[in-house]
């Protein structure tokens, strides 16, 4: 799939020690909010750093994006995971340069 003008969003998130597994449990239950315009997401662990979570998400736009993060139900899920995290959420934004589906080529 070729870029198509859909924005996308990366983060690294560095739990408190010991609350890695427990952030990705609030990270999951944040993705089950019915969110309109987000398509995908992706929360990975790195084998590296037992304290690191990476996200990357796929959002229809950025427009979409501004207005569900500042939504009600996720500025309250959100308030929830930085009781996990030591330090500022690192992250940039960027737009979907390619995006290859395997199932579909």
């Amino acid at each position: 799939m070729t870029a198509d003008g859909r924005f996308s969003v990366y983060g690294k998130m560095t739990a408190k020690a010991g609350q890695r597994d427990e952030l990705v449990a609030r990270l999951a239950d944040l993705l089950r909010l019915d969110t309109p315009g987000l398509e995908w997401c992706s929360v990975n662990t790195t084998l590296e750093d037992p304290d690191t979570v990476w996200i990357t998400e796929i959002w229809s736009d950025k427009a979409t994006h501004d207005t569900e993060t500042r939504s009600e139900a996720v500025v309250a899920a959100t308030a929830r995971l930085m009781e996990l995290v030591a330090a500022p959420p690192e992250g940039c934004y960027g737009r979907v340069a390619h995006l290859h589906d395997v199932h579909t080529g």
